[in-house]
């Protein structure tokens, strides 16, 4: 299946790594969704575009939420989860038996790059590592950039982002930029950001590399269109709004680059397509950081046993996270859970509205009121549901979920999409954590 939405191809195993993790006992709520898939249809990322679109684009807009379940890490059903866990045992066990004596095909570039590939998917990232770098010391091995792909992999399986940032300049000097370059820098700022200020300046140079390669492309009104993996003009968009965000929590302005956003997003070009309804809601939520809160409090209802309760949140006295999700954000239940874990002490609401869930109108459903009572129940006893009304979450410009807010004193501290380990770091730092001076 060609990606054109997904931050990384090609990595299910990853995402089982990680849901595999999670709390069991969602087959209920599963259930529910799958529901809902047949009673509510989709929703589009973004906000209504006042522009019509033509139908090309009118469907990818309208794909968008299934693409974006689909990329997120907690998208398997069951049956996925146990046929992935089954491969991956015996990919373990086959990688290990093979890495011990490799003098049968120390010289054949085909199992070497093989052994490199079932070692990763057994997430044995060590033997990969080796065998990979033993490809890459061959005369001109024939797939030499699937291999410092893979390595990029591998490396930052060990927990060794600073290793694989050399294997990204590699890329970046021997091969002509796109989609699969554009995720490996994707994978290792995701991994650096947030752990260290060494690491922290590592994000950050790959960050501007990211821009100095993809600004231009879309000032050309341009994406990275490729045969296995694609990037849109929305995802380059929004990757570049995060480096800003990333930089500007690290205490370096990056006001060249916003200004360059702003310009791109203002294109006439972009009219009329599915990208720049993502595009304007990307850069009006890094724009809402560091003004005033757009409203003084959210008017909810919560849930309590399938019943819905009027309450009213104040958000210009203390400090609160918005956590904007919908069902069909499959890990936003584990961001709650790591942010109420890691931040117990914060007032943590996950919000969400009736529009969100079906893409109609803002009323309530019985279907959805259903699921989202089964959603709650997964939540940490001190983290709450709200549903608002949609113009509430509009007023965040919430298209992405799950979204991560941090208002403090009324004044909006972060407003960053949560799609990576990276991304909850920087938030939790906006919580915990002193800001780096240039």
């Amino acid at each position: 299946m060609k990606l054109s939405q997904q931050r990384y191809p090609d990595k299910l195993e990853l995402r089982f790594s990680r849901c595999a993790r999670r709390t069991a006992g969602r087959r209920s709520l599963r259930l529910v969704l799958s529901l809902l898939l047949v009673l509510t249809g989709d929703r589009a990322l973004g906000q209504t575009n006042p522009t019509a679109l033509s139908p090309s684009e009118a469907y990818k807009l309208a794909l968008a939420p299934f693409n974006a379940a689909r990329a997120q890490q907690d998208d398997l059903t069951d049956a996925d989860r146990f046929a992935l866990g089954n491969g991956m045992g015996q990919a373990s066990r086959d990688c290990m038996a093979l890495s011990g004596n490799t003098s049968a095909f120390a010289t054949d570039e085909k199992q070497l790059i093989a052994l490199g590939k079932l070692c990763i998917f057994g997430q044995r990232y060590e033997p990969a590592r080796v065998a990979l770098v033993k490809y890459l010391a061959l005369q001109e091995p024939p797939e030499r950039k699937s291999a410092l792909l893979l390595l990029v992999r591998a490396l930052l399986g060990l927990n060794e982002p600073d290793s694989a940032e050399p294997q990204v300049r590699s890329l970046l000097q021997d091969y002509s930029y796109d989609a699969e370059i554009h995720f490996a820098i994707d994978q290792v700022i995701d991994s650096a950001e947030g752990v260290n200020p060494f690491l922290n300046e590592r994000a950050l140079q790959l960050c501007e590399t990211q821009n100095t390669l993809t600004l231009p492309l879309l000032l050309k009104g341009r994406a990275l269109e490729g045969k296995d993996a694609s990037a849109s003009a929305s995802v380059l968009f929004s990757d570049a709004i995060r480096c800003v965000a990333v930089a500007e929590e690290l205490g370096k302005s990056w006001q060249d680059a916003m200004q360059q956003l702003t310009a791109i997003a203002r294109q006439p070009s972009w009219a009329g397509t599915a990208d720049l309804a993502p595009m304007q809601a990307a850069l009006a939520r890094q724009q809402m950081v560091g003004g005033r809160v757009p409203l003084a409090s959210l008017h909810a209802h919560t849930l309590s046993n399938s019943t819905l309760g009027p309450r009213v949140v104040s958000l210009t006295r203390v400090t609160v996270v918005l956590v904007p999700f919908t069902l069909w954000s499959p890990s936003a239940p584990e961001v709650v859970r790591v942010l109420a874990t890691t931040a117990p002490q914060q007032l943590i609401y996950a919000i969400t509205s009736w529009s969100a869930n079906t893409g109609r109108e803002d009323a309530p459903s019985h279907e959805i009121l259903k699921a989202l009572n089964l959603w709650r129940q997964t939540l940490p006893p001190h983290a709450s549901m709200l549903i608002v009304p949609e113009a509430e979450l509009k007023a965040f410009h919430a298209d992405s979920f799950p979204t991560g807010i941090v208002i403090r004193d009324g004044v909006v501290r972060s407003n960053s999409v949560l799609s990576s380990q990276g991304a909850e770091r920087m938030l939790l730092r906006t919580l915990t954590g002193p800001s780096e001076k240039p």
